[in-house]
């Protein structure tokens, strides 16, 4: 648990500890964090983070050059050890910081009356999902610990309405208890740019292809193999259809495997984890999220924000809509999925034709003045995130 900041932070900022699973580049949570931390003022708020899953592709880098520290501990609950490691560290550490932002839920149980203990009273419970895990007996085991929580003293956050409910209550929610804060996006960075698309077209080899987009880790809930069946039946109309798949997880190489059995390997790309989402949107035509279940869906921000018309499974949060979003019942077999693609895949192909890249661009302004009109750009929500921070 070595303390590996590298600069101090102004004696009059406060520091907000963050718990979170991993620093990996692969979290969707970790993402959001640090666009905040990007956009925050560091000279009033400063974030160190705890984490207890080690990766090498991670943000410790960038962490460390904003201000921030960072420390390691074993999984909470999985041994005695990782309890004493919890215990040695909050009793070390817990008056430094002016908040405790838990990012992992089911663990608060165990991290509330701990860091109380040592006198962090600020807590804050953060919901990002409205499901407890892909695994059943993981799911069960996670709702039961999280049963606590409603009667606890601790600030209930949420990315989402629907996130809200799930993990506090629909009670909570029309009382007003649970602070809903929408995930946030850098818009000039997603906007849709046609010198962009040309050049990563023409390197990736997708001239005169018709390319659907997909961007999610390689685990159950982003559903990849209903993907891929829905893929195959547009295939089927559209041959010079492209599948681009940005990723990587635990369910990867069975994916390949499918992929392979339906003689595909010429059509589907495995990008792997990538930096550089942004500019992939732009060579992108549509865009998939077939996902079980979401906190939110906030790649849906960003590939609206490029411009693309987008298709989600009904378990994602129509909150994520910026008008450019049609939401498909999962319960459907994918065939029917793939023949409502396809019919506005050649609307999207002749229109292209017509007009060129000038629908494409209307569409991004268009999501660009819904997310301001949402207050939901990363400066707004930085400011409003350091706000609550610095005021309750």
């Amino acid at each position: 648990m070595a303390d590996q900041r590298l600069k101090t932070a102004d004696p009059g900022c406060i520091r907000v500890l963050h718990f979170v699973s991993t620093l990996g580049h692969g979290s969707g949570v970790m993402s959001v964090i640090i666009n905040y931390y990007r956009h925050i003022d560091r000279e009033k708020v400063q974030f160190d983070f705890l984490h207890f899953v080690e990766c090498e592709d991670s943000y410790a880098d960038e962490i460390k050059s904003l201000g921030g520290k960072i420390y390691y501990v074993e999984k909470p609950g999985g041994s005695l050890k990782s309890l004493k490691q919890l215990n040695s560290f909050f009793q070390a550490h817990a008056k430094e910081y002016a908040w405790l932002h838990n990012h992992e839920v089911y663990l608060t149980f165990l991290l509330r009356p701990i860091s109380k203990r040592y006198g962090l009273e600020k807590f804050i419970v953060h919901c990002h999902a409205t499901k407890y895990s892909d695994k059943p007996l993981h799911a069960v085991r996670n709702g039961i610990l999280c049963l606590p929580i409603r009667f606890m003293k601790v600030e209930m956050f949420a990315c989402s309405e629907a996130a809200g409910k799930f993990l506090y209550g629909e009670k909570m929610m029309k009382a007003g208890k649970v602070f809903v804060m929408h995930n946030a996006i850098d818009c000039e960075k997603f906007r849709f740019r046609p010198e962009v698309r040309e050049r990563f077209r023409k390197e990736m080899g997708l001239e005169g292809k018709f390319v659907i987009g997909h961007v999610g880790r390689f685990e159950r809930q982003k559903n990849h193999e209903f993907l891929i069946r829905v893929f195959t039946e547009v295939h089927k109309q559209m041959p010079e259809s492209v599948l681009l798949m940005v990723g990587e997880g635990s369910l990867e190489q069975s994916v390949r495997q499918i992929v392979r059995k339906q003689i595909l390997d010429k059509s589907v790309v495995f990008l792997g984890q990538r930096t550089d989402v942004a500019d992939l949107l732009q060579v992108m035509d549509i865009f998939l999220l077939p996902s079980r279940y979401e906190g939110l869906g906030i790649v849906l921000f960003e590939a609206q924000v490029n411009g693309l018309k987008c298709y989600a499974s009904n378990y994602v949060p129509k909150e994520s809509s910026l008008g450019n979003t049609v939401y498909l019942p999962l319960k459907k077999a994918y065939f029917f999925w793939a023949d409502v693609i396809w019919k506005d895949a050649l609307r999207i192909k002749e229109k292209s034709s017509l007009i060129g890249n000038a629908a494409r661009s209307k569409a991004s302004d268009m999501a660009m003045k819904k997310i301001n009109e949402k207050d939901n750009t990363l400066q707004q929500k930085a400011k409003k995130l350091q706000g609550y921070y610095l005021v309750n």
